[in-house]
């Protein structure tokens, strides 16, 4: 006996199938590596551990692959981490954040972050995200759908920071990403339990989170 003539709809199904295999390997590579450095920090205490939780807003691009053009949209932006002591000088730990463009879509971003001890700690300091994202949008394959998430956020006191980052690459293959965004915000934990320095002379934090460096 023959075969049946395999119809269009099957050969794109089956065309279809390496994509989406490419696409989840990208993803479970990217968890696995936030993982491997979050679970890897040391954490002689649980109060030893470094907490994020930012909440913000801004304006990013996105560029139109089909159109060749940039698109621009005002931003939403959440986040959480973990990381190592504050103490340190170094701070090295993980970061998820979400991210709405409106009028387009929201992002899914897993980040390993580098930071100064100063940010860790409420005061001045900087911090370094790099990781792999994921695109929710009904376009994403004229935006890219896996991009590449890099931004650089300065910290202040009292829990005030600003981001400045990027969407570059195509972890699946795809259409390359490219975009920026620029964030300000607000981290919940660095304005209350990781807080000391300066700012203890109007609000002190009796008891900061990893002990207080002098």
């Amino acid at each position: 006996m023959h075969a049946a003539p395999r119809t269009p709809a099957a050969l794109r199904a089956s065309s279809g199938a390496p994509r989406k295999n490419r696409q989840l390997l990208a993803i479970t590579l990217g968890l696995g590596a936030a993982a491997a450095v979050v679970g890897g920090a040391p954490r002689t205490a649980h109060a030893d551990v470094s907490s994020w939780f930012t909440g913000g807003g801004g304006y990013g691009v996105a560029r139109s692959e089909a159109r060749g053009e940039y698109d621009r949209a005002t931003a939403l932006s959440f986040s959480i981490g973990v990381g190592t002591t504050p103490t340190s000088s170094v701070v090295v730990g993980g970061l998820l954040r979400t991210t709405t463009y409106f009028t387009l879509g929201t992002d899914l971003d897993l980040s390993a972050r580098v930071a100064t001890g100063g940010f860790a700690r409420g005061q001045w300091g900087l911090a370094f995200d790099l990781g792999p994202g994921w695109r929710s949008w009904a376009r994403r394959s004229d935006y890219g759908g896996f991009p590449l998430h890099a931004m650089i956020v300065g910290g202040a006191p009292w829990g005030l920071q600003l981001g400045i980052g990027a969407n570059l690459l195509s972890l699946d293959g795809g259409t390359s990403s490219q975009g920026a965004i620029a964030l300000l915000e607000i981290d919940l934990l660095r304005l209350t339990v990781m807080r000391q320095g300066s700012t203890d002379r109007w609000w002190e934090n009796p008891s900061p989170a990893g002990g207080r460096v002098r």
